[in-house]
C-alpha cells in the first residue's frame, strides 16, 4: 500500500483539515477575548505558537493511534479486519463540516459587525447609511451682505451661525454644523450640490442689509430635492428687533418642516444691539486664528460685557477664544485655562442649561485638570441638551479615546461627522483611530475627504504617512514625513527609520526631540517601541511631572504595544486616571 493511501486511511489528513478548521476558530475566540479581557497583545502570539506547535505532534498522534471501540490503541496493535477507521472518517467528516459552518458564520458576522466592543467600551454598532437625508435635516447657509458697507460682513455671517445655534438646540431638528455650512460661503455651486454634500434635505439662506440701526433680513426656506421654495419672508426692522425676527424664523422652520417638539421653541437671547454688535465682531475675528485676532476678538468681548454683564453667550465666546489662544501656544496654558474655566463658570451661572459652556469646562478639565469625573458629568449633560452639537459629540469621542475606548470613539466620530462632515479636526480624529483599529481603507477615505476640504491639509499629509507605515512601507512613510516640516514629523520619522535598521538616525531623532522640550509621551513611546522599557517609563514620568498634554492620549498610541505588558503601564495608567478601573468609578 502507498504512503498516499495508508495517510488516507488512518485519517492523516481529516485530522489535519479538523485541526486546521478548529485552530483559525480557536483563534478567532482568543482574539475577542484577548480585546474583552484587556490581555496584552502578545497573549494571542501564544496562543497561535501553541497552536502550530501542537499541528504536527496531532499528525504523528494520528498516524500512530487509532480510535477502538475498546479506546485508543496503537495501529499496529489493530487488525485490519476489524480497523473502524471507515467509520471514524465519517464521524471526522461530520465535525469538520460543522467547524467549517461554524467559521463561514463567524466571517459572516465579522463582516456585518466589524467592531466589537473592548474592555469596558459600550457596544456600538454602526448603523448603515439611510437611503438619504432626513426631512427634518437642515444646513443654515451664511447670509449674503447686502449692505454697501463691506465691513458688515460680521454681522450677516454672526446672524446665520446665531440662527444655526438657535436651530441647533432643537432636538428634533438635524442641523448641519457650521463649519461644514459656512464652508460654502461664496461657493459657486447650486444648492442640491450644497445639500448633498451636508447631507441634508432643507436649506436656509438669505440676506442682510444693514444700515446704522436700520436693517432688512430676508430668509427663504428651500427643499434641496427640487429647490423648491418652502417659505420665505422680509422684515424691515430696527436693530432692536433682531432677536424677535431670529426667534420667527426658527419658528417658520419648526412649522413648515412639521417639526414635533417635546419643549418649547428656543428662543433668542436678547441683549443690547451695542454689546450683540461686539459679540459678532468677536466671533469673525476668532475664526481668523491669530495671536492679534484673539487680542482683538477678547477686547471687543469684554467691551460687550461692560454693557451686559449678564450675557451669557459673550461670556462662552470669551472662553473659547481663551482656550484657543492658549491652545495656540501665545498665552500659558496653565493660566490661559484657568480664565477660560472662569468665564464659561460665568456663563453657567447666568445659564445653567448652556450646552457650549459645559463642553467647555469639560474640555478644561479634562486636558488641564484630569479631573474626569467632572468632565464625564459635564460633556454626558452637554450631549443631553444638545444631541446633535458636533463638537460636544467630538469632546465626547475624545474622551473616550483617552480611556483606549478607541472602537467606542470610531462610532461617535462617525455621528459627529454626520452633523459636520467637512469638520477638519473630527475627520482627523477618526483617520487617528482609523489608524489604530488598523482600518487603512476607511483612514484612506478619511484623507480623502480632509483634501476636500483642504488640498494642502496638513493633517492629510500627516495620516498618508502613517497610513503608509501602518500598511508596511516604511520607506514611502519616511518620504512623506520628511516632507513635512514639522517637530511632530521628526518624532514621526524614528518609527519608520528603526524598521529599516537605520539606529543612529533614531538616536539623531530622539536628540532633537530632548531639545525641543515638552516632548516627553513623543520620546517616551520612541523609547517604548525600541523595547528600552526604562527610558519609556522614565521619560512618561517626566511627561506626569511636567504636565504634557499628550499623556491623556497615550493609551492610543500603538507604539506602547511592547511595554503595556509592564506592571508598571498600569501604575502609569491609574496615575494619569485613564484607568480601567477609574473609568469605572466615574461612570464612563
Amino acid at each position: 500500500m502507498s504512503l498516499f493511501s495508508e495517510l488516507k486511511r488512518r485519517n492523516v489528513f481529516r485530522v489535519a483539515l479538523l485541526y486546521l478548521v478548529a485552530t483559525w476558530l480557536i483563534i478567532q475566540i482568543a482574539d475577542v477575548g484577548i480585546s474583552l479581557l484587556g490581555l496584552p497583545l502578545w497573549t494571542g502570539r501564544l496562543v497561535f505558537l501553541l497552536l502550530a506547535i501542537g499541528f504536527p505532534l496531532v499528525m504523528v498522534f494520528s498516524w500512530a493511534y487509532e480510535i477502538t471501540p475498546e479506546g485508543l490503541k496503537k495501529e499496529k496493535e489493530v487488525e485490519h479486519s476489524t480497523s473502524i477507521t471507515a467509520d471514524t472518517a465519517r464521524k471526522l467528516n461530520t465535525a469538520v463540516v460543522v467547524l467549517l459552518l461554524l467559521a463561514l458564520g463567524g466571517m459572516v458576522a465579522d463582516r456585518l459587525i466589524p467592531e466589537a466592543a473592548t474592555t469596558v467600551e459600550t457596544v456600538a454598532v454602526e448603523s448603515p447609511e439611510p437611503a438619504g437625508p432626513s426631512e427634518r435635516s437642515i444646513a443654515v447657509l451664511p447670509f449674503v451682505n447686502m449692505s454697501a458697507d463691506r465691513e458688515n460682513e460680521y454681522f450677516s455671517d454672526g446672524l446665520s451661525e446665531e440662527l444655526l445655534n438657535l436651530l441647533a438646540k432643537i432636538p428634533e431638528l438635524k442641523v448641519a454644523a457650521r463649519t461644514s455650512a459656512f464652508s460654502f460661503k461664496e461657493a459657486d455651486i447650486s444648492i442640491p450640490e450644497i445639500a448633498a454634500k451636508l447631507k441634508v434635505a432643507h436649506v436656509l439662506e438669505g440676506s442682510v442689509r444693514k444700515s446704522g440701526d436700520d436693517i432688512r433680513i430676508t430668509a427663504q426656506l428651500i427643499k434641496a430635492a427640487d429647490g423648491y421654495h418652502l417659505w420665505s419672508e422680509t422684515w424691515d426692522r430696527k436693530l432692536t428687533d433682531v432677536f424677535a425676527i431670529q426667534d420667527e424664523i426658527a419658528a417658520a422652520v419648526v412649522d413648515v418642516l412639521k417639526v414635533t417638539l417635546l419643549g418649547e421653541t428656543p428662543h433668542a437671547r436678547v441683549t443690547d444691539p451695542r454689546a450683540y454688535e461686539l459679540y459678532l465682531r468677536a466671533k469673525a475675528v476668532d475664526n481668523e486664528r491669530t495671536r492679534e485676532a484673539y487680542e482683538e476678538g477678547i477686547r471687543l468681548l469684554n467691551e460687550a460685557l461692560a454693557i451686559d454683564s449678564e450675557y451669557a453667550e459673550a461670556w462662552v465666546e470669551l472662553s473659547t477664544l481663551i482656550t484657543n489662544q492658549a491652545g495656540s501656544g501665545y498665552l500659558p496654558s496653565q493660566e490661559g485655562f484657568a480664565q477660560a474655566k472662569s468665564a464659561a463658570t460665568r456663563a453657567l451661572e447666568i445659564d445653567p442649561l448652556n450646552a457650549r459652556a459645559m463642553a467647555n469646562i469639560g474640555w478644561i478639565v479634562m486636558y488641564n485638570d484630569r479631573d474626569y469625573a467632572e468632565a464625564v458629568r459635564l460633556i454626558n449633560e452637554a450631549r443631553q441638551l444638545e444631541p446633535g452639537n458636533a463638537s460636544v459629540l467630538n469632546a465626547y469621542a475624545v474622551l473616550n479615546g483617552h480611556f483606549g475606548r478607541v472602537r467606542t470613539a470610531r462610532s461617535i466620530y462617525l455621528e459627529a461627522l454626520s452633523i459636520d462632515p467637512l469638520a477638519m479636526s473630527i475627520l482627523a480624529n477618526t483617520a487617528g483611530v482609523n489608524f489604530s483599529l488598523e482600518r487603512y481603507d476607511d483612514m484612506s477615505e478619511m484623507i480623502g475627504r480632509m483634501r476636500e476640504v483642504d488640498a494642502d491639509s496638513l493633517y492629510a499629509d500627516i495620516y498618508e504617512g502613517w497610513r503608509a507605515y501602518g500598511m508596511g512601507n516604511a520607506e514611502l512613510a519616511l518620504d512623506i514625513f520628511r516632507g513635512i516640516d514639522d517637530l511632530n514629523s521628526i518624532w514621526a520619522q524614528a518609527f519608520p527609520l528603526y524598521d529599516l535598521g537605520r539606529d543612529d538616525e533614531v538616536l539623531k531623532a530622539l536628540e532633537t526631540l530632548k531639545a525641543a522640550g515638552n516632548r516627553s509621551v513623543q520620546i517616551a513611546s520612541i523609547y517604548a517601541y525600541l523595547g528600552d522599557a526604562e527610558n519609556a517609563f522614565e521619560w512618561l514620568e517626566r511627561g506626569y511631572e511636567d504636565g504634557d498634554d499628550e499623556l491623556v492620549e497615550v493609551r492610543q498610541y500603538t507604539a506602547f504595544e511592547p511595554v503595556k505588558n509592564d506592571p508598571r503601564w498600569e501604575i502609569m495608567l491609574d496615575k494619569i486616571g485613564i484607568s480601567d478601573a477609574n473609568a469605572e468609578r466615574i461612570g464612563l
